[in-house]
Parts: C-alpha cells; sequence; structure tokens
C-alpha cells in the first residue's frame, strides 16, 4: 500500500534550475514571472544632486536576495524564503481546523495543489493559509492570512483513488494582495528532467509514523531520480506504472523525504536570474515511504498541464 501524503501538512520542494536542451520557455511566463518580480522586490526611489534647481533623479532600488546554499538537514525556512506556500485544511462551525494538505500559490486566486487532497476522510478542502512560518509562534517574522475556498477545480482527467493526473486548483474567495511574505511561484519554463538537486520544506513528519508534525517551516536536499520510479514503482493507485511524461521522480539517498500531510505541496527551481523567486515543477502525489534511501516518491509533473493552468487562470481574473 503506498503512502498517500495528506494528511495535515505541506511539503515543497525547490530545484536548482538546469535547462533541458529544446526547451525554450512561453515568453508570456517569462514576463509574467519577470513583472512579478519588479513589482514585489522593486522600488523607485527619488533623489537629487546638492545644489539648486538640479533636476530630480530617479534610481531602482531591488530587493531580490534569497538562500541559494542548499541545505542539507531539516532546518528551519528563513522568513519570506517562500512566500508562495500554502496550507490547505477543513475549518469546522466551532472554527477549529484540520490541516490537510499543501498547496502553491500560482496567481491572484488560485492555489495548486493534488487532487487526492481533495477526498480527506477529515473534511473538505475549506480554507487555505498563505504567508505561514511557525505555526506555534505569533513573533515571528510571518504575515499568515487565511483565505475561504470559493471553487474547487479538480482535472477532468483525475479519478479517484487513481493517481494519475493528481492535479488541482482552489479558487480563493479573494485576491492576494501580494508583498513579500506572500506571492505566487512562477509557472515552469521547462519540464524539469533535467535538473539535479530538489530542497524540499514543509511542516511534515519528519519521519514515518512519527506522532507529530514540525510546527515550523523546515527545508531539506533532495535529488531527482530521474526514470528510476519506472522499475521501482508498484502501486495500486498506479496501476499502469509510473508515467515518464506526466511524473517526476524525487527522493535521496538518505534518509530525507516528504512524508505524511505533504501531499500537495508543490516542486520548485530556482529562478535562473532572480534569487528570490521559484518555479513550480511538481505537485506533491505519492510514496512508499517517508525515511528510507533511495526510495523516491512521485510528484505529478506541472509543466504537462501548463495549457488547463493557463486557461484556469484566464477564467479566474
Amino acid at each position: 500500500m503506498a503512502l498517500i501524503k495528506a494528511a495535515c501538512v505541506l511539503l515543497t520542494i525547490v530545484v536548482q534550475v538546469s535547462f533541458a536542451l529544446g526547451q525554450d520557455p512561453d515568453p508570456a511566463l517569462k514576463q509574467s514571472c519577470t513583472q512579478l518580480k519588479r513589482d514585489i522586490f522593486e522600488e523607485r526611489v527619488p533623489f537629487s544632486f546638492l545644489f539648486a534647481n538640479a533636476p530630480v533623479q530617479w534610481e531602482t532600488i531591488d530587493s531580490c536576495h534569497g538562500s541559494r546554499p542548499l541545505i542539507v538537514g531539516g532546518t528551519p525556512a528563513e522568513p519570506k524564503e517562500f512566500p508562495h506556500m500554502a496550507r490547505l485544511g477543513n475549518r469546522d462551525n466551532s472554527n477549529k481546523t484540520k490541516w490537510l494538505c499543501g498547496g502553491t500559490l500560482i496567481s491572484k486566486r488560485l492555489v495548486l495543489t493534488a487532487a487526492h487532497c481533495l477526498y480527506s476522510p477529515n473534511g473538505a478542502v475549506n480554507v487555505v493559509r498563505l504567508g505561514e512560518l511557525d505555526f506555534a509562534s505569533d513573533k515571528d517574522d510571518a504575515q499568515p492570512e487565511d483565505f475561504g475556498v470559493q471553487k474547487i477545480i479538480e482535472h477532468p482527467d483525475y479519478n479517484y483513488t487513481i493517481l494519475y493526473n493528481d492535479i488541482a486548483l482552489l479558487q480563493l474567495d479573494r485576491a492576494v494582495s501580494f508583498n513579500v511574505y506572500k506571492h505566487p511561484a512562477c509557472l515552469p519554463f521547462h519540464d524539469g528532467q533535467g535538473s539535479e538537486n530538489f530542497i524540499a520544506i514543509g511542516w511534515g513528519q519528519q519521519r514515518f509514523a512519527a506522532s507529530k508534525e514540525s510546527t515550523k517551516l523546515l527545508k531539506v536536499q533532495l535529488k531527482n531520480f530521474g526514470n528510476e520510479c519506472l522499475t521501482t514503482t508498484n502501486l495500486m493507485e498506479l496501476p499502469n506504472g509510473y508515467n515518464v511524461s506526466t511524473m517526476l521522480c524525487i527522493g535521496s539517498p538518505e534518509n530525507r523525504d516528504t512524508c505524511n500531510g505533504d501531499s500537495g505541496g508543490p516542486v520548485l527551481n530556482y529562478h535562473d536570474e532572480y534569487p528570490c523567486m521559484y518555479h513550480v515543477m511538481g505537485v506533491t502525489s505519492v510514496g512508499i515511504g517517508c525515511d528510507t534511501g533511495n526510495v523516491p516518491s512521485i510528484y505529478t509533473r506541472v509543466h504537462s498541464y501548463l495549457d488547463w493552468i493557463k486557461q484556469e487562470i484566464a477564467n479566474s481574473n
């Protein structure tokens, strides 16, 4: 039986960019990502020379900085390091929340997640938290904000409980005001097949069968296992085996992995030019275990669904 990663937490993976041969980025996607970076991280400020009638000059202050070195342990994420991170939950009439899955903000109104997260026994996804860092503290450098879910958009080719096309979108009940704590990840410029190093982040369990999740957002290094899942994957949720074109195979030679509650969280690339920006490359879908070396997990490949995603973004505006 596979471990469906959909309990109460989120896990994101960040990938070091390595463009595959022959894959030119969509100019519209590239421009959208660049404009987002300018809107969030660049500020034009006036200055003038210290003499009479000197004309006012303008300069651009760029605050786009990132944490580029790969982290190899479960160390806490930095404030504002992953502003696209979302946590999905079910909130009852008494205002108690069960956190179910992870997600990625990709526009003012849409959060990307796994389709199987929509079928949690703990209830429907009806709340999304953005801008969080440590769930146990209100003194951390974060700006958590909760949003309602106005519309659930499951991929039309997803068929629960089979995990092909395991991808979905949540339309929020209002637009997100972008800032350094909350703004989207860019959509992918390439399919991620040539990427080598990954960083996973999330509030998930740090080992299999752990009793508690981390209250702090953590990050850890993972690797691209290429097509190894073709021969190692034998899951009842994937009766036709691993699909190379729509899935990514990611893991670690050591005891590092996504774990319970991390479904729906993103797989990301660093942006090639902007250290403060990331591309969402995949969605956490299914695995065999949490903490076993050389046993990779499977992630939905976002690049394969770009046409559908872009159409839904257009419909949500």
